[in-house]
């Protein structure tokens, strides 16, 4: 295994929304010295790595963060050295910093942009699209994006083409001028102590061809001009692609590359919601995760405990029609999703909640962990587009959530008021005081995982067929290590048989407390658990049971 596997298949990550995590400076609007001032409370989650939520320049009072400048930290967020004493900081205590980079596209107050709108200037001019005409449907059919898009930039006279908002314009990644300035960015990033990119949008990126704007369809192949030259130089940095399909090729063999896996967050609600294993089992089998029932393979795609995108939501949104699963946004006029947290999803059950962390850190996969799940931190329904997601961090039960010293009216998000949700009732402060709060489980199963190199991002993992339902059961192998994870999806206490044949006298241990329960014989192995429970066990060598017996356990 090499180094770009070594750090990040052993961990998980924690993604911070930089403007809602810590405000130290008392503007209202989190900072790099809030995540300073907080770094001993985030290495002491047991994570490997910090994922910042766009941390670039972008243009002021625009939620979306248009980016203008790549190379450059956000101002509202803090200075250069500001971040490379974060960067500093974080590395000092063993973690790895990673930035989330919206590649698609740019602000239309971007370098970059300015630079090709020059019609005098040959530099960058291929970098968008441009034309100088409007492109009109010709009929009802043709009312696409690539045709209706278009946006007139008053200072030319030409028309540029965006993908969802007029004042981000589409980069034309078919143009090799455009690569090389972003194999720049990269560069610049990485010579600054930047460990790896999250590139959001990468699934969204368009090129020029021959019949006009056409979507890339292989966005590892399309930027290998930006990784190849990278590999020999950094060869430890990581590329996570915001794509659902993997690397196909020679791409597959590259350690540096992952991609983000789309179906685990909504087969986990589904599964837990309808109290049936059958969506968690399609997504642990499906696709090129079967090839991982035969052999040790790299594991290389991210999991998320929430949904990041909007369309994401509207398709399943289209797929369950009337029983959706999801949150609606309030007095809307039309049905939309509304992006929640898990804690709004799971209703605030708190069995619920630990249930889906557990799915959470043992499936197959690299768990980005976003801030204040850890405690089971609500949402804000009444925020518009992505805010429900990005209140204040919730510190204390001290004003302002103990987030920021500024007026309520000057944060960047109002805090939660929601009485279930409020941080009156969820805080750090609190949690850290009762060892059973969800905070400490958080850290327990986190804890657990990094020592058992089983639930690590390499090895082997297979479906265990059990009698119930609601009973979902897998296994994951590396060497000769093997665990099996067990979780009830019901409310109510359940009894099924796990069939474990393939592990006959092996002796199970329970991971957190130790306790060793009966050999596995060759017939069903019986196991009752109570309402959301799960239980974590490795397997070990034992002594060979005997037929006759069949084996019960109650945890």
């Amino acid at each position: 295994m090499d180094d770009a596997e070594l750090w990040i298949s052993r961990g998980i990550l924690y993604e911070i929304y930089i403007r809602s995590f810590y405000d130290k400076s008392g503007t209202g609007v989190g900072d790099f010295r809030g995540i300073l001032e907080r770094m001993d409370y985030i290495a002491r989650l047991g994570v490997k790595a910090i994922l910042l939520n766009c941390p670039f320049q972008s243009f002021p009072g625009n939620a979306r963060h248009p980016l203008t400048d790549w190379m450059r930290p956000d101002p509202s967020l803090g200075s250069l050295s500001e971040l490379l004493v974060v960067i500093e900081a974080a590395h000092a205590k063993g973690l790895r910093i990673l930035a989330s980079l919206p590649i698609n596209a740019t602000s239309d107050r971007s370098i970059w942009f300015l630079e090709s709108r020059n019609r005098s200037s040959r530099y960058l001019r291929k970098s968008f699209f441009w034309s100088n005409r409007l492109k009109l449907p010709t009929s009802p059919d043709q009312e696409t994006p690539e045709i209706s898009n278009w946006a007139k930039d008053e200072e030319t006279g030409q028309y540029f083409w965006y993908q969802d908002h007029k004042d981000e314009p589409a980069i034309n990644y078919g143009d090799p001028e455009i690569l090389e300035e972003i194999r720049r960015v990269f560069e610049h990033w990485f010579t600054l102590g930047i460990d790896g990119f999250r590139l959001a949008g990468s699934g969204r990126l368009h090129r020029m061809g021959k019949e006009g704007i056409e979507q890339v369809t292989d966005p590892f192949r399309q930027l290998s001009a930006i990784l190849l030259p990278l590999k020999n130089a950094y060869p430890d940095r990581i590329f996570l692609f915001e794509t659902g399909s993997p690397p196909q090729g020679n791409f597959r063999q590259d350690p540096r590359l992952f991609y983000h896996y789309n179906g685990f967050f909504p087969s986990v609600i589904r599964s837990v919601k309808n109290e049936n294993k059958e969506p968690l089992e399609q997504a642990i089998a499906s696709g090129e995760r079967e090839a991982h029932g035969r052999k040790d393979l790299p594991i290389r795609w991210t999991l998320d405990l929430r949904e990041r995108s909007e369309e994401t939501f509207e398709k399943f949104l289209e797929e369950d029609g009337e029983d959706t699963i999801f949150p609606i946004v309030p007095e809307a006029e039309k049905d939309l999703p509304l992006l929640s947290r898990v804690a709004r999803i799971m209703e605030n059950g708190r069995r619920r909640i630990q249930l889906a962390a557990s799915l959470f850190f043992t499936f197959p996969g690299i768990p980005v962990l976003y801030y204040g799940d850890e405690i089971g931190m609500g949402d804000h329904p009444h925020l518009p587009g992505r805010n429900p997601i990005r209140t204040p961090m919730q510190w204390s039960s001290d004003r302002n959530a103990g987030f920021s010293s500024a007026d309520p009216e000057e944060l960047y998000n109002p805090v939660i008021d929601d009485p279930l949700y409020s941080y009156t009732m969820v805080n750090v402060e609190s949690q850290e005081r009762f060892a059973d709060s969800h905070l400490w489980n958080v850290r327990r199963m986190i804890e657990v995982r990094n020592r058992q190199p089983a639930l690590w991002s390499q090895g082997q993992f297979g479906l265990v067929e059990t009698t119930h339902p609601a009973l979902f059961a897998f296994y994951r192998r590396v060497g000769d290590e093997t665990c099996l994870l067990v979780h009830n999806l019901s409310k109510t206490s359940i009894c099924g048989d796990l069939k474990l044949g393939k592990f006959a006298s092996l002796v199970p241990r329970e991971l957190f407390g130790g306790a060793m329960f009966p050999p596995i014989p060759r017939h069903p192995y019986l196991l009752t658990m109570t309402p959301y429970s799960f239980i974590w066990f490795e397997l070990l060598p034992g002594r060979r049971p005997s037929p006759a017996k069949r084996a019960g356990v109650t945890p």
